[in-house]
């Protein structure tokens, strides 16, 4: 399916952005009253139709429909302002003239029956009138055949640098859009990660356009860059000497609690005139960041206000995006827009949730194409138990190829890709133990590097661990062997529940069992495009030392699906659960092409 955007009340168009960073989104159409706003689109989005004017002009909003349905628009998205969402306008609901830009949107829902809209809105939409008004909105999408979901979501939990919530409205013809699965950043991005690169102008400084004078410095300043060539709106508004003096009195990172009495002014907010802390997120970037009396936007060390590039940045609009207009009108453009990877969050779950969730059931296995994170919810509500989870999660050991010691060709970093980078190692343990059945075990493949935080996990919940197996490759794959030892071992956790009667099945022919299992290196037939496929053979003898036929292994991570192979090929019966679709197809076909 491919989703073809009408963007009301557009702004800079920092939603429709975040959407498009999923190829299935295309905004075809967008509108808002601000001029400005709607060329600093066109300049970044070329082929989107704009239309410049007031919604409510009958001419207009003719204009808005005609142009959707001929660019066959099937998905609305924007955030109209609703003023009067509040306990005094309670008593009017959503006909207070202060809402009627909510209306409009209304309407044009109702005149172009998209499958999906998203509508935006404030945090305290939510709670306003003890939940009077969203209940009033739900109660009018409903009425026109939409199943509606609603949430406050937090950037910062989708890799943006800021703290800022919002409100999301989000209606479907066909699905109960299910924010639970919204896949959440691993790793909070901080203020450092997203500006120290551009750690250099002061008050004043600064040009439209610019070249950039440092290397990246954090894989979203990498990310950011966007292969841009040229630094936009990196611009250090010109502070007065008395705003200078103030920051200049404050430490790093600090605030107006280091003024003294005479400069403090009469300023009421706590925040004013205070500086970004390097290693948090940014609270929420508003359309005055240019003004240190505005609140908590200055420099975490230099005396100046943070730049529009600098808060685009922490907005996550990546640097190509080139902002126009006025000072005064780009610092609205940015405060007021929707963070585009928190945007693209939504868009890359709107597709799982519509096309691409898959699932495979046979009689002995069931495997699903979905997030683990999110899974679980689904395997408690359903009763779902299993006996043994034995898997192989990203091991976030992958590096780019470009450190300055690796320029030789026989040297090179390990990249496997970016599922394996910022993965949450430990996060997803604490949920997959409770399904466990009482005499049940768990084993994890990891790196050596990370064996003590993962140990320290299990035992945190309820799991003693008993060993550490290691797989010994024979013909390991000799990299760096002039500079340090050959990785020839990967190694797993066996962990079993808290007074669990455990499964261990010694071989008879064996007078004792080291847990070292020796196999080469997955070659020929048997490979797979997975860049860490496990060996077959070491995980039937795993399976055959430590289940029992008949019992049920889960496998949350299941990439190519050879723990789900062995599992079947030794009597096993097997769940397995796989966000990637090229992986997830993989394990499918191998599954299915065992004979039951």
């Amino acid at each position: 399916m491919q989703f073809r955007i009408l963007d009301l009340f557009s702004g800079a168009g920092g939603l429709s952005l975040g959407l498009e960073m999923n190829d299935r989104f295309k905004t075809v159409v967008a509108t808002d009253f601000f001029k400005n706003s709607l060329s600093t689109l066109k300049k970044n989005m070329p082929d989107v139709e704009i239309i410049f004017g007031d919604i409510l002009d009958k001419n207009v909003k003719k204009s808005i429909i005609d142009k959707s349905k001929k660019g066959k628009v099937n998905m609305i998205v924007g955030g109209p302002p609703c003023q009067g969402f509040s306990n005094k306008g309670k008593k009017l609901g959503l006909s207070d003239p202060r809402n009627f830009l909510f209306l409009e949107y209304l309407n044009i829902v109702k005149e172009l029956k998209p499958e999906i809209f998203i509508m935006e809105n404030v945090k305290t939409l939510v709670t306003a009138s003890d939940g009077y008004f969203i209940n009033e909105i739900n109660d009018k999408f409903k009425k026109l055949g939409y199943i509606v979901s609603f949430q406050v979501l937090k950037a910062s939990d989708f890799g943006v640098p800021q703290s800022r919530e919002r409100t999301f409205i989000i209606g479907s013809r066909s699905i109960a859009f299910n924010f639970n699965m919204l896949i959440k950043s691993n790793k909070t991005v901080t203020v450092k990660d997203a500006i120290s690169d551009l750690h250099y102008l002061e008050s004043g400084e600064g040009s439209v356009v610019m070249n950039y004078l440092n290397k990246p410095l954090s894989r979203y300043q990498k990310i950011m860059r966007n292969k841009s060539s040229k630094l936009f709106n990196h611009t250090a508004t010109s502070h007065s000497k008395i705003a200078i003096r103030k920051l200049s009195l404050i430490p790093p990172e600090k605030g107006k609690e280091y003024l003294p009495k005479e400069l403090l002014g009469n300023q009421k907010f706590k925040t004013t005139w205070s500086r970004l802390e390097w290693n948090k997120v940014s609270p929420t970037i508003d359309t005055r960041f240019d003004t240190p009396s505005n609140g908590k936007n200055s420099h975490p060390e230099l005396n100046r206000a943070i730049t529009p590039r600098e808060a685009a940045r922490i907005q996550s609009f990546p640097d190509n995006f080139e902002f126009l207009g006025s000072k005064t009108e780009i610092c609205k453009q940015i405060g007021n827009a929707v963070p585009p990877l928190l945007a693209k969050a939504i868009a890359d779950s709107i597709i799982l949730q519509y096309i691409n969730r898959k699932n495979v059931k046979q009689k002995r296995f069931e495997i699903f194409q979905d997030d683990a994170y999110n899974k679980i919810h689904e395997f408690y509500k359903d009763g779902i138990t299993v006996d043994h989870i034995i898997t192989d999660p990203p091991y976030n050991i992958s590096q780019d190829n470009n450190f300055s010691t690796m320029k030789s060709a026989n040297r090179k970093g390990v990249d496997f890709g970016e599922w394996d980078k910022d993965f949450d190692l430990t996060g997803w343990i604490k949920d997959y133990a409770k399904i466990l059945n009482q005499n049940g075990s768990m084993i994890i493949f990891c790196s050596y590097r990370f064996i003590s935080r993962i140990i320290e996990v299990l035992e945190s919940n309820d799991l003693v661990v008993k060993d550490i197996l290691e797989w010994r490759k024979s013909n390991p794959m000799p990299r760096n062997v002039g500079r340090r030892y050959v990785q020839d071992t990967e190694f797993a956790i066996w962990a079993v529940k808290k007074g669990a009667r455990w499964v261990f099945n010694k071989p008879k022919n064996e007078s004792y069992l080291r847990a070292q299992f020796v196999a080469p290196v997955v070659s020929g037939k048997e490979r797979t495009i997975h860049s860490t496929q496990k060996s077959l053979f070491v995980m039937e003898k795993i399976i055959q030392i430590h289940t029992n036929k008949g019992e049920t292994i889960l496998d949350p991570f299941m990439g190519s699906g050879t723990t789900g192979e062995a599992a079947l090929k030794n009597g096993r019966n097997f769940i397995g659960i796989e966000l990637d679709d090229k992986y997830f197809d993989i394990s499918s076909k191998r599954l299915s092409a065992f004979k039951q």
